[in-house]
């Protein structure tokens, strides 16, 4: 797999990254997600549990199937959970994050080297896909870690961060193992946090597309 040039300034440890990203993340790989939320307010809560089934190509989501969905302790009914599905499965391109070590995202940021195995990188794209953070990479340019604030943050939100962790999950396949989002805001006139806790497992590799499809 051929990598992008480097941008203009960037460090020459991202070449390496860039590469590493690039070689550990082929092929099409199955896996669950578990994803639990909560907001909270002054005079209401909110408990969500989802779980899902995905499939990756090449490190990109194409496809999932809600497994189990659940709000406040009781199941979603199948209008919520076809929602849910549909915009996993067609998010708008804007709200879909866009690694910044993924080469084919380089043109999209801003990057410097902040020492210790640590890149910081900006974007000047004005959506939740992209924003500015840090991530961390080990001795042979496996990113390992990362963390950055969206440029566009959900509704009702006025901050917020997200942290990934990932590890090899697979021999020769790298992937995000944990993720967690913060957020503060506000509900009309009370004040309002939310989090979102993501846990990935049960990795499996297909042979093909169709194949992987097939195990959701």
């Amino acid at each position: 797999m051929l990598v992008a040039s480097l941008p203009p300034g960037a460090p020459p440890a991202l070449a390496q990254v860039a590469q590493r990203f690039a070689a550990t993340s082929r092929g099409f790989v199955v896996f669950q997600m578990h994803r639990v939320f909560d907001v909270h307010t002054a005079l209401q809560r909110r408990h969500e549990e989802l779980v899902m089934n995905g499939v990756y190509d090449d490190g990109t989501l194409v496809r999932v199937r809600v497994v189990s969905y659940a709000v406040n302790g009781r199941p979603a009914g199948q209008s919520d959970v076809a929602a849910v599905e549909q915009s996993w499965n067609h998010p708008k391109p804007s709200d879909v994050f866009a690694p910044p070590f993924d080469p084919r995202n380089f043109g999209a940021y801003q990057y410097r080297s902040y020492g210790n195995s640590t890149i910081g990188f900006s974007s000047n794209l004005r959506d939740a896909g992209h924003g500015s953070g840090t991530f961390t990479y080990d001795a042979r340019g496996n990113v390992v870690s990362y963390t950055f604030v969206p440029n566009v943050l959900p509704p009702h939100a006025t901050s917020g961060e997200v942290a990934d962790r990932r590890s090899e999950v697979l021999p020769g396949y790298w992937s995000s193992t944990e993720e967690t989002q913060q957020y503060r805001g506000s509900y009309g006139p009370f004040a309002a946090a939310g989090a979102i806790a993501v846990t990935y497992s049960d990795f499996r590799r297909s042979s093909d597309l169709n194949s992987a499809l097939s195990l959701l």
